[in-house]
């Protein structure tokens, strides 16, 4: 069985011939009142996490000065971090599956500015297992 940090994720399609397994989703958001599944998910990648920040592979967190203009920050230090959570999600759901790869991965995030500010991130792809 392939480990998880072995699977190929691409947004195109592969040259090598594969059979395609299934769909695989994971979906995350920031929202909750005192705490979210997002930030459940940063204290577990916590190590991972650190050392893409020290490698550069993370953007700088920045003060979002959104409260200024009289509105809630959407979260937008958290879009690195959701994205790369999502991504090893997947990977662990295509492992679970017995897959190699995930192509044709797509993302969508949808912003939620009512009251206060949240975003939700769907992560799709297709799991594939090499012939």
């Amino acid at each position: 069985m392939t480990s998880f940090n072995e699977i190929i994720v691409t947004t195109v399609d592969l040259k090598q011939e594969y059979e395609v397994i299934g769909p695989v989703y994971f979906q995350v958001s920031n929202k909750g009142l005192f705490s979210s599944a997002l930030s459940k998910l940063i204290k577990e990648y916590k190590e991972e996490i650190e050392i893409m920040k020290s490698t550069g592979s993370f953007s700088v967190e920045k003060m979002d000065w959104g409260f200024l203009y009289g509105e809630w920050s959407v979260g937008q230090n958290n879009f690195d971090k959701a994205f790369y959570i999502a991504v090893q999600e997947l990977k662990k759901r295509a492992a679970f599956l017995g897959a190699d790869a995930i192509v044709g991965m797509r993302q969508d995030i949808d912003l939620d500015t009512t009251d206060f500010q949240f975003f939700y991130l769907q992560m799709y792809g297709t799991a594939v297992k090499f012939r």
